[in-house]
């Protein structure tokens, strides 16, 4: 028989040991149907995670083995049990709400962040083919300047499949115009929308991804040009109540569309979200010329499924003669294609042209290490006092020892009520997730349902988490209390110092924790801030974007224009191809020389980009429209472009000649290097093309970008609106700042920072509430003590300054452990950025001070409280 579709050995056992005789073999035999037919229908490790429960469910009350009287003794031990710890939590009760909540605390935001970190690494493994479901992806570059793409041209899919039918089993493409908006209309009832998520994709769609159609048959829906599917949530926007099957959508109010089924919306955790699909053939009709069969341009995200017995691999290693032969002479050897799991796009990827945005994997790791800080301070807290608490029951040990207990039966006790208190952490921790989901759900953008924890591998889980942290915490108490000896605890031997060593490396190891974390979120947060708000070499504030692209605008631009600059608070206006400070594109270039066209970066750009923009010119001149031949002649570039062509000065540079698009020019300025992408991008060449062609406004120009008076924002909106709606009021007015969609672009790092300034503040506040529990627990053991010293005369600050001194050398140590560990984990997370804050010393200084100061006046407190009792009350104590 095949071993691996027997039931575990333990499992066995237990029904031996559990069960009559007559019975277990019929119950091994049930046990072992149960487990095959499970490894059967959803494999060997989900039947053994079901294995507990189908022993469980088999073990019926009458097939059970009797002992009446263990089993009238074992209850009477519970219920004594029980009626023990009950007790001791009553009379205990500082300790054991401290003890609960810092556990419960701890918990809850192990579980928070696992939740996170689980929705995370969630993304696209809903697709049923997602582990054979690869991305083209397409890297563009000479002499490290260039393009990391994750599209490509429109041909490739098809040449694939084509080309490659045994490693290929699916192919299809998304494409959505690279347009910021994209227009939508139901004439009928009037309403009109720009859509940021509309995509054309290939009739096989539903053969690589599987979202869920609600109406249409999704095998065929795309087959036929200008036909569109939608979502539930769009259904309701554009078609209120009304069936939306068959209807009419208008196009850039130029093609319509006919709605051929609904979808349901997409899953959160998708690494593309769309609201619309239309079908990849209507664009046949869109592209006339030749466009579509060009490997130049590379505006299509492309997956491919291979085949079950398919190499990834292998496949990879054909990439370079499937370049070699498709891709143009002048291009072929600077370009390499690859694959890449679509399971990695979401934590891996970051590219150039993504969907969206992308998280990070690193962070993950960040999170990770937060989530096991809280949680281990909430332990060590735990332990700490469980320990400290159990010093005190020493007597109650020797007596019950004296009257015939055994150690077992300690042992069992202690470990019990550990677990029972663990328990009940545990049940505060899922109540308080209960009431703060929404909560936190709105502070990560995400929509984590509690129906995760419903699993059964996470349900094994988390009660594994809470058995585990109850053992631990009783251990100390279970085994070293059991085993002192009867006589010299009743006599009254002394063993409060027992355990007093352990207790205080718990405490240095909370407190380093805890510094670690306020030395990385002050980092995080430093780092955010640079990001955001460092010199980018441009001005981004106040300048409003407004999507143009496959607008009317082109007849109009210079109209609007003129208009808009006669109005008070609009100070300049220029156009370009994509967000700056976000994204740009990749052309070829010929240099005065450079034998050979290399791909290089690019903004294509209309007049007074400089001055709407405020970019520094070292030399030469900005295009004027003076200059009728600027856009065909004329070229500017950064000053890295210089430097990289070997060009010397500024001043050299210009008049230097060029070659591009079919045109030549030459270079007429070069402007100071500002950062044209995101700052997790190094800097690099640039040039800014002068495009002024009307067709650029359906090709290239994707926004107007118009610098208005900061102090009156409101008043500058209106008028551009205003000025929209008298020459295009066939479209919807879109616009957003450019400031707020630069700081998009670090949404990773705002999130980072977030969470671990939360959580880390809670891990404090656990550190904080265990430090108040054990000075406690430490006055009250020294509570004679400190009656004899006053009677002796010592002063108040000296009493508080001898009880605090001990706590104070452990912070201190805390901190000299902290500053190195720190250090190297802050220095790993920096690495990742192109451009990076020092590492310098306050931060550590903030977290040592702030950590001090804390615990100074949490020990200080109970130092001064107890340094003010009247020695007659502290001398008649116990």
């Amino acid at each position: 028989m095949d071993e691996s579709l027997i039931p575990p050995k333990w499992a066995i056992s237990l029904l031996d040991k559990l069960c009559k005789e007559e019975h277990a073999e019929m119950l091994k035999g049930d046990l072992h149907e149960l487990y095959v037919e499970r490894c059967q229908r959803k494999g060997r490790r989900w039947a053994k995670l079901f294995v507990m429960l189908d022993v469980l469910d088999l073990l019926r009350p009458f097939l059970l083995k009797r002992n009446s009287i263990t089993h009238n003794n074992t209850t009477a031990m519970f219920k004594n049990f029980i009626k023990i710890a009950y007790r001791n939590f009553m009379r205990q009760r500082v300790y054991s709400l401290i003890n609960t909540s810092g556990l419960a605390i701890g918990v809850a935001c192990f579980l928070l962040i696992f939740l996170y970190i689980h929705d995370e690494l969630s993304y696209d493994q809903f697709h049923s083919k997602s582990d054979r479901t690869y991305r083209l992806i397409e890297h563009f570059e000479s002499d490290g300047v260039g393009e990391h793409s994750a599209s490509q041209p429109f041909p490739v899919g098809p040449a694939l499949v084509n080309d490659y039918p045994n490693e290929v089993e699916h192919m299809t493409r998304l494409f959505d115009f690279q347009s910021p908006f994209l227009t939508l209309a139901n004439r009928k009832l009037d309403r009109n929308f720009n859509e940021s998520r509309l995509f054309f994709v290939d009739s096989t769609f539903f053969k690589v991804f599987d979202f869920q159609m609600i109406v249409g048959d999704k095998r065929t829906a795309l087959d036929e040009p200008n036909t569109i599917l939608i979502t539930e949530s769009m259904a309701k926007k554009y078609f209120s109540d009304e069936n939306p099957l068959g209807q009419v959508l208008e196009f850039q109010g130029e093609r319509k569309l006919i709605i051929k089924g609904i979808m349901a919306d997409a899953p959160h955790n998708s690494h593309f979200q769309f609201d619309f699909l239309a079908s990849f053939s209507t664009l046949r009709s869109h592209y006339q010329d030749r466009t579509m069969e060009r490997w130049y341009w590379n505006p299509c995200w492309t997956y491919v499924v291979l085949r079950e017995d398919a190499s990834p691999e292998r496949f990879t290693q054909m990439m370079p003669d499937f370049v070699q032969k498709y891709f143009s002479e002048n291009i072929r050897d600077d370009v390499t294609m690859e694959l890449q799991p679509l399971n990695d796009i979401h934590l891996k990827s970051k590219l150039d042209y993504e969907i969206q945005a992308n998280s990070n994997e690193s962070n993950i790791y960040v999170f990770s290490a937060v989530a096991v800080f809280v949680l281990l301070i909430a332990v060590i807290n735990f332990i700490n006092l469980s320990t400290a608490r159990a010093t005190k029951r020493a007597k109650e040990v020797g007596i019950r020892k004296a009257l015939g207990s055994l150690k077992k039966q300690l042992i069992y006790q202690f470990i019990f009520e550990s677990v029972l208190q663990t328990i009940l952490a545990l049940l505060v921790a899922i109540l308080s997730i209960v009431l703060l989901l929404a909560s936190f759900n709105q502070l990560t953008e995400k929509s984590i349902s509690l129906m995760t924890f419903l699993a059964p591998e996470y349900l094994f889980a988390i009660v594994g988490m809470a058995l585990l942290v109850g053992l631990v915490a009783g251990f100390y108490p279970a085994f070293v209390l059991s085993s002192f000896k009867t006589t010299e605890v009743i006599k009254g031997g002394k063993l409060n110092n027992h355990g007093m060593n352990f207790r205080k490396i718990l405490v240095i190891m909370q407190f380093t924790i805890s510094m670690i974390l306020i030395v990385s979120t002050i980092m995080a947060i430093n780092q955010l801030k640079f990001l955001q708000n460092d010199d980018l070499g441009f001005n981004k504030e106040a300048v409003l974007m407004v999507p143009v692209l496959g607008t009317p605008i082109a007849q109009h631009y210079e109209n609007m224009k003129s208009e808009m600059l006669t109005q008070p608070y609009i100070k300049s206006i220029t156009a370009l191809e994509e967000v700056l400070g976000a994204k740009h594109q990749v052309m070829n270039y010929t240099f005065e020389g450079i034998e050979k066209s290399k791909p290089y970066p690019r903004l294509f750009v209309r007049h007074d980009f400089l001055k709407t923009f405020d970019i520094p010119l070292l030399a030469g001149r900005t295009y004027d429209q003076s200059y009728v031949t600027d856009d065909t002649l004329a070229l500017i570039v950064n000053e890295t472009m210089i430097k990289q062509l070997g060009y010397g000065t500024a001043e050299q540079a210009i008049g230097k000649s060029f070659r591009g698009m079919g045109r030549n020019g030459k270079i007429i300025g070069v402007v100071q290097d500002f950062n044209y992408a995101s700052k997790h991008h190094p800097m690099s060449p640039i040039t800014l093309d002068l495009w002024t062609a009307p067709f650029t406004f359906d090709l290239f120009i994707k926004y107007m970008a118009v610098k208005v008076d900061g102090e009156h924002l409101q008043e500058s909106i209106a008028m551009v609106e205003s000025t929209w709606q008298k020459f295009i009021p066939s479209r919807p007015f879109e616009y957003f700042f450019l400031e707020d969609r630069l700081n998009e672009s670090y949404k990773s790092e705002t999130k980072l920072s977030k969470i671990t300034t939360i959580f880390s503040l809670l891990a404090i506040l656990v550190a904080c509430l265990g430090l108040f529990g054990l000075a406690t627990f430490t006055m009250e053991q020294r509570t004679k003590e400190i009656g004899i010293r006053k009677v002796l005369g010592i002063k108040t600050s000296q009493i508080i300054l001898l009880l605090s001194k001990d706590f104070m050398l452990l912070v201190g140590l805390s901190f000299v452990i902290a500053v190195p560990m720190a250090y190297l984990m802050i220095d790993w997370w920096l690495a990742g950025f192109a451009y990076r804050v020092d590492l310098v010393l306050w931060p550590f200084i903030v977290a040592g001070v702030a950590t001090f100061l804390v615990a100074m006046i949490t020990v200080g407190a109970h130092s001064l409280k107890a340094a003010t009792i009247n020695p007659v009350n502290t001398l008649k104590y116990e």
